[in-house]
């Protein structure tokens, strides 16, 4: 009885000093940024702001060009702001922070002209209300350009992306304005393309908390069983 009872007090005082320790972990963590909103704008502005999309207007998106540049309502380009407000300068300065713009390609205007679909920054303020709206020539001036889809006629319906990293860390860290981006189509053809789930699709460092076992005190708890194991042995001899 005396030697269980010292088995279980033993065994009490290995399981105090068997702790569980808590320990930061940093992985990276995926925020999905929803557009804030989108304004679809053709050449001949106030007159016709969303212009005429004929078999697009299911889209959030849409650029679309005409041969004949004098067709102002069919060339439409669209802007689209991103509130980045939430990203803070030590998240966007992390060596594993990354950024893409993501857009699913759902819908093109004919299989007959080739076209590619740009992403750009937009330089000018603007907004989504009377008097402030985007105008279709800033899509021209816009910078950081880069190619989205590169040809609607033969590229397949998916999801679409670019690494736009370093303009949204510029946004953040107050480098550069965050006037969205717009998207638009690259020649004057008759084509055009619909997008749908537009979204900036961040990869950010998370801290999180994880429990480890510590390897010392099951060491010690060990050590504690050999001892007392060894102690009975001596007695019975």
């Amino acid at each position: 009885m005396l030697y269980s009872k010292k088995i279980i007090a033993a065994l009490k005082a290995s399981l105090l000093v068997l702790s569980i320790s808590i320990v930061p972990n940093t992985y990276a963590g995926l925020i999905n940024i929803s557009s804030d909103y989108i304004v679809n704008v053709s050449l001949d502005g106030d007159q016709n702001s969303v212009g005429t999309v004929n078999g697009l207007a299911n889209n959030e998106v849409i650029a679309r060009e005409r041969r004949d540049k004098s067709q102002k309502d069919k060339r439409i380009a669209s802007f689209i702001q991103f509130d980045v407000s939430l990203l803070t300068l030590d998240l966007v300065n992390a060596s594993d922070f990354s950024a893409l713009f993501s857009a699913d390609f759902s819908e093109r205007l004919n299989i007959i002209n080739d076209m590619s679909v740009m992403l750009g920054q937009v330089s000018s303020t603007w907004d989504n209300v009377a008097g402030t709206l985007p105008v279709f020539e800033m899509a021209g001036l816009s910078t950081n350009s880069a190619v989205l889809v590169n040809n609607i006629k033969t590229d397949t319906f998916d999801t679409y992306s670019l690494d736009v990293t370093d303009i949204v860390r510029s946004w953040v860290s107050g480098t550069s304005v965050n006037n969205g981006f717009v998207v638009y189509g690259a020649e004057s053809v008759y084509q055009g393309a619909g997008f749908n789930n537009i979204a900036l699709k961040v990869t950010a460092p998370v801290s999180s908390a994880v429990t480890v076992s510590e390897p010392t005190t099951l060491v010690i708890f060990g050590l504690a069983m050999i001892a007392l194991a060894s102690r009975r042995f001596k007695k019975q001899f």
